[in-house]
């Protein structure tokens, strides 16, 4: 049994959430009874990933939630912690070395 522990949390998994701007039911039937009127889906070729080419480059794919208050206090604690143990044990060098009898 494993335990995992981390100071700033878990990462959480990306969700993709699309939801259409408008939607007109007549003209999906029409373009699903006659087609495209523009031809241009005959003049190019598919290839897939070619719509997203370049989105990781121009920002499009960024985390929507970011880490939550509890974490942020969590972290803040375990930072001001860390820098008290640090203080201590530079301030108490030289008792700790004497009481060592490391001179």
């Amino acid at each position: 049994m494993a335990f995992n522990f981390s100071f700033f949390g878990t990462n959480e998994h990306r969700v993709f959430n699309y939801r259409p701007r408008y939607f007109d039911e007549e003209k999906e039937e029409r373009r699903k009874k006659f087609g495209d009127v523009d031809n241009s889906a005959k003049e190019e070729k598919y290839v897939p990933g070619s719509y997203i080419k370049g989105s990781f480059r121009d920002g499009n794919y960024q985390r929507q939630k970011g880490e939550s208050k509890a974490q942020k206090y969590m972290g803040m604690v375990a930072l001001i912690l860390a820098f008290v143990v640090v203080y201590l044990v530079v301030k108490m060098w030289p008792y700790m070395m004497a009481a060592l009898g490391i001179n």
